[in-house]
């Protein structure tokens, strides 16, 4: 008997091709999916993070003012690091065109070359590939850098530069115009000295020995000794003047007050000192000249003693009585030399009081001034509190935009791959649920008859999961064979390697994928069977064989009030429920996967028309040493970049602290500290209204900002919040008239030293159409999927109707129904089924994929505008129908093929 059974197995499926193979091309799309997109991923992601251990991929990298001397790199080592020198130059080589000139490396991030040798010597240069690629450059080829020619000698990417954007807070990656060159010492010492262009940007790279964090590394950079003063830098020492020379300067006139101060007080104590020398010579001056009046005044008869306080009584006396013109003569001059002299010890007196009163104020006053520069020195360090230490920028390896983008980008991918495979099992599940009851229930007679010439149920059972299986099993097979062909993996690369800068790899196939691909689909399909199998084959050899059916109540419905073809129509859909339920469950996955991909193509869409007309400027100057005034005719912004951290991404917010009216941003920003206007993209990426909390992180301080969100503005160019400036300014700590950004309508004649970047409108526009030119693989080949899945689930279901139908298409027949008439009975009923599964499945699957989408884009900065024209709408659905009238119209040959007879095969 087993062997008769397997006789029947070939011929069900001879006479079953159609179905089997549209229930393999559903299994085939279901794997094919799977393990392209998925088996693409995990090669680029572990490929990634293999070259990344190969060539020694940075821990993180810091940038500095001075660079780092041997003694104190030395010293960072000693402590576990190592470091290496990734110092740089970007030369403009063209319009529109920068290439960042590096010196080759030896110890960290180091180049892997896909064709071609490193520099050996001067006039050679070795290229990053995404830069070459997209301007036609191949090894061999002459290339001018800084007005010198030089022979491409090889073309490679290397580990830190896997996304090449040109500022870490660059959104996307923009190629054609921005790209690597690594020469040797010699060569790069030659372009440093013969450039015209900015300085030179001193930055390192460290590899951490376990033991040392990149906390404990930053910190020990900072302690290292530094002096501003050594910066060579104009620009900088402009600023520096403007800010800590200031300090210097009160800090100085404060030093030259007390040591001047000082020296008065020691100046005036020293003529105190002699001020007592001179009262006491005066006194005795006046002593002697008073002994010898005396002396001279007794010659002339005068018998009294003179002194100080009485002298002049007596003299006077003298002088009245004297009887000759030369006694009064002598005696007057006596009084008159005694009166100068006393006048004279006296303003000596004075003069010395003066001295003294003069010597302790001097003191008082020098306390008051070394204590006004010790109040003024705490003084001036909080109003000065400006850091100055030699590091710029400090970023881990984990927080580094340009680092493992790639496999960051399709982690995403990945995760979306496996669950449109779940989703796809899941269907196929409920298909073959539906297939293999359908089986079942047309040949229950010859079951039965079977049962009653001996058959075990179990031979039955292993009879008819077996056809499902190995169709099953081979759909897994050729599913996972096409992904290994030029349209499987490497098709759903060739975006990756478009964009980002990576080595190429060949195709890799884990083993969890084997397993999905190989054996999942048979599995599934033998616990399906054995589960549907087991209960259908649990009925009696009788109740088999007289095909008995059962009675469902839908067929009591009273529609005596319609005519006979509508009526006829909602009973046959009402008997096919489950089958219109499984094309609607069909569609409605189909259209998931569709969405997905039609979501995609219009977010990117959006994200290039919004950003365009979003940007009002024509030029947009980052600076790195602004001066005192704006440059004329620009406007002047401060900016800061923060981050936020959502679904596991981090990702970078400008905040923008503008003037109310300021014309490039349609906002008015709010005053407060606290307070900010958010972005369109910003609500729309993090789902906020206003008056709901926005924390973003100063990762390069390690502190968090708590803002409450004071309104929307309608602004799309990446994620951008507003502020008012002088809020933004009192905030972070900055001048009055602090800023760093420029916006203006015209080219503005600043000096290049003082620029970190320049912005063009041009340059948004060509870099905001990237991704719908990288995206439009991915969503060719979702639109492409869904397609065939809706087609083949819909085949299936339609062909499993007429297949339950068969005794009544063949009963019709017997009474003179034409083909034409019995589609109109059993076949365009279906149209209204899906017509309305239609309306309820597309805006259904519509609000799955909007829901799903904050998570598939997490790690992009861009909005989430996915609006749609209701054109769209309208051929999503004009499509649903197409596809119905193609089969609908591949079925009615399935019509004619049905026999009056089969109607005498059912008979009792």
């Amino acid at each position: 008997m087993g062997k008769v059974l397997r006789k029947r197995l070939l011929r069900d499926l001879k006479s079953n091709f159609m179905r089997y193979l549209a229930l393999v091309l559903l299994i085939v799309m279901g794997m094919y999916i799977v393990v392209s997109v998925c088996g693409a991923a995990e090669t680029i992601i572990n490929g990634t993070e293999d070259k990344g251990a190969k060539n020694k991929c940075e821990d993180g990298q810091f940038s500095v003012f001075v660079p780092l001397t041997d003694e104190q790199q030395a010293e960072l080592e000693d402590k576990g690091a190592t470091i290496e020198k990734q110092f740089s130059l970007d030369i403009e080589v063209s319009q529109n065109k920068v290439l960042r000139v590096m010196r080759n490396r030896e110890k960290i991030n180091l180049m892997e070359l896909d064709s071609g040798r490193l520099a050996e010597k001067n006039g050679e240069a070795a290229l990053e590939k995404r830069y070459a690629k997209e301007n036609d450059i191949s090894v061999g080829d002459k290339i001018t850098i800084a007005g010198e020619e030089f022979t491409v000698t090889g073309i490679g990417s290397v580990p830190d530069y896997d996304m090449p954007v040109r500022k870490l807070s660059d959104t996307n990656a923009e190629s054609s115009g921005f790209g690597l060159a690594f020469v040797t010492d010699s060569q790069y010492e030659e372009i440093l000295k013969d450039t015209d262009q900015k300085a030179e940007d001193y930055t390192y790279a460290y590899l951490l020995d376990g033991k040392l964090t990149d906390k404990q590394l930053k910190e020990d950079i900072k302690d290292l000794k530094f002096d501003y003063r050594d910066v060579e830098d104009k620009y900088f020492q402009e600023t520096i003047k403007d800010t800590v020379g200031k300090k210097d300067d009160i800090t100085d006139a404060l030093d030259k007050l007390s040591d001047g101060t000082e020296e008065l007080s020691d100046g005036i104590s020293e003529i105190n000192g002699h001020s007592y020398e001179l009262k006491k010579g005066a006194e005795e001056i006046f002593s002697v000249f008073l002994l010898q009046a005396n002396m001279t005044a007794d010659s002339y008869g005068v018998d009294v003693v003179m002194k100080e306080d009485n002298y002049g009584d007596i003299l006077g006396k003298a002088i009245s009585s004297a009887e000759d013109n030369v006694s009064k003569e002598v005696l007057t001059n006596i009084k008159t030399t005694l009166d100068q002299l006393k006048e004279y010890s006296e303003g000596v007196g004075d003069y010395t009081e003066g001295v003294g009163s003069a010597s302790a104020g001097s003191k008082e006053l020098l306390d008051g001034v070394n204590e006004l520069r010790n109040e003024a020195d705490s003084f001036i360090d909080e109003a000065f509190d400006i850091d100055i230490d030699n590091l710029t920028a400090f970023v881990k390896a984990d927080d580094n935009a340009r680092i493992l983008s790639a496999a960051g980008d399709l982690i995403l991918h990945k995760q979306v791959s496996l669950l449109a495979g779940v989703i796809v099992m899941i269907l196929f599940t409920y298909v073959i649920s539906v297939f293999v009851i359908h089986q079942i229930q047309r040949e229950q007679s010859v079951i039965g008859a079977l049962y009653a010439l001996g058959v075990k149920k179990k031979d039955l059972v292993k009879h008819y999961m077996t056809l499902p299986t190995i169709v099953s099993f081979v759909g897994g097979v050729i599913g996972n064979l096409i992904a290994f062909t030029p349209i499987g993996m490497e098709y759903q690369m060739q975006d990756t390697y478009a964009y980002f800068s990576i080595p190429e790899f060949t195709p890799t196939m884990p083993a969890y994928l084997i397993v999905y691909s190989l054996v999942m689909p048979p599995v599934v399909s033998v616990i399906v069977n054995l589960l549907v199998i087991n209960k259908k084959l649990s009925r009696t050899a009788l109740s088999l064989m007289k095909n008995e059916q059962n009675v469902k109540k839908t067929k009591n419905i009273n529609l005596k009030d319609r005519n006979f073809v509508t009526a006829f129509r909602i009973r046959q859909m009402l008997r096919e429920a489950r089958t219109g339920l499984t094309v609607v469950f069909g569609m409605l996955i189909s259209l998931l996967i569709l969405m997905i991909g039609v979501d995609c193509y219009v977010l990117c869409n959006n994200v290039e028309k919004e950003t365009n007309a979003d940007t009002k400027y024509e030029y947009m100057y980052t600076l790195k040493y602004p001066e005192s005034e704006v440059p004329k005719g620009g406007t002047a912004v401060y900016a800061e970049s923060l981050s936020k951290t959502y679904l596991g991404y981090t990702l970078d917010v400008t905040v923008m602290g503008i003037e109310d009216g300021n014309k490039y941003f349609n906002c008015k920003p709010v005053k407060g500290k606290s307070k900010v206007v958010v972005s369109r993209s910003v609500q729309q990426k993090y789902g906020l209204a206003e008056g709901d909390k926005l924390i973003l992180t100063d990762n390069a301080n390690e502190m968090d900002y708590a803002f409450t969100v004071s309104g929307i503005a309608d602004y799309s160019a990446g994620l951008t919040v507003f502020m008012d400036i002088d809020s933004m300014r009192e905030l972070f700590g900055k001048a009055d008239d602090y800023y760093n950004t420029v916006f203006s309508d015209k080219a503005l004649d600043i000096a290049e030293g003082r620029l970190y970047s320049v912005t063009t409108k041009a340059d948004v526009e060509r870099s905001s159409d990237v991704f719908i030119s990288l995206m439009m693989p991915m969503i060719i080949m979702l639109i492409a999927v869904a397609a065939v899945i809706f087609f083949a689930v819909m085949y299936l279901m339609m062909n499993v109707m007429i297949d339950r139908a068969a005794f009544g298409i063949s009963l019709i027949k017997v009474f003179g129904f034409r083909t034409k008439e019995i589609k109109k009975l059993y076949l365009n009923g279906n149209f209204y089924v899906i017509a309305v599964g239609a309306l309820i499945c597309v805006p259904l699957s519509k609000f799955i994929s909007d829901a799903m989408y904050p998570a598939l884009i997490a790690n992009t900065s861009c909005g989430m505008n996915l609006e749609f024209p209701w054109y769209l709408y309208a051929m999503i659905f004009a499509s649903i129908l197409v596809l119905y009238f193609i089969i609908s119209t591949l079925l009615v040959r399935k019509l004619g093929k049905v026999s009056p007879a089969e109607v005498l095969k059912n008979r009792e």
